[in-house]
């Protein structure tokens, strides 16, 4: 059996953790578990953002459809047209058969106006519809900006249209 000294072990320790903290093989993968975390926090982020957007320009975009629908109809507006103006700016469809286009019109604290003014401008009477919206925003990662302070994050747009009549 051979014997070996207390100054060789020492020297094989020091030198296997000498050879440990001068390899560089494995500093890659700390580095990535490290920043991962951080890294899907801001993708995340950033995909909601992106989702927000895409609401807030829907919602745009429908109010834009109903305010021209309205421009084109007898004033004032019957009931069955503001039924028709918010089945449109709704759910896209004249029945509001379809599916909400912005997630957060299911939610109970959604609101649509439709109001008309009338305008003067050198003796001649202008009559301009509105229509003004605000839907809570249903992110997709809800639990993730709940977790960071934003339980209600509302959009609100509106659009106008001169009346050009039917």
């Amino acid at each position: 059996m051979m014997c070996m000294s207390m100054s060789s072990l020492s020297n094989r320790v020091f030198g296997a953790t000498k050879a440990a903290l001068v390899c560089r093989r494995a500093v890659a993968a700390v580095e990535f578990a490290l920043l991962a975390p951080v890294l899907a926090l801001v993708m995340v982020g950033i995909f909601d953002f992106g989702y927000y957007l895409n609401q807030s320009n829907d919602l745009d975009k429908s109010l834009r459809v109903g305010a021209m629908l309205a421009a084109r109809s007898s004033l004032p507006l019957s009931g069955s047209v503001e039924t028709t103006i918010d089945n449109l700016v709704k759910t896209g469809t004249t029945d509001g058969s379809g599916n909400y286009i912005v997630p957060g019109w299911s939610n109970g604290s959604a609101s649509l106006s439709v109001t008309t003014t009338t305008y003067s401008s050198g003796g001649t009477d202008f009559e301009v519809i509105k229509l003004a919206a605000s839907v809570p925003y249903e992110a997709y990662f809800s639990g993730f900006l709940q977790s960071y302070g934003f339980n209600t994050i509302t959009m609100s747009a509106a659009h106008e249209q001169a009346f050009v009549g039917d």
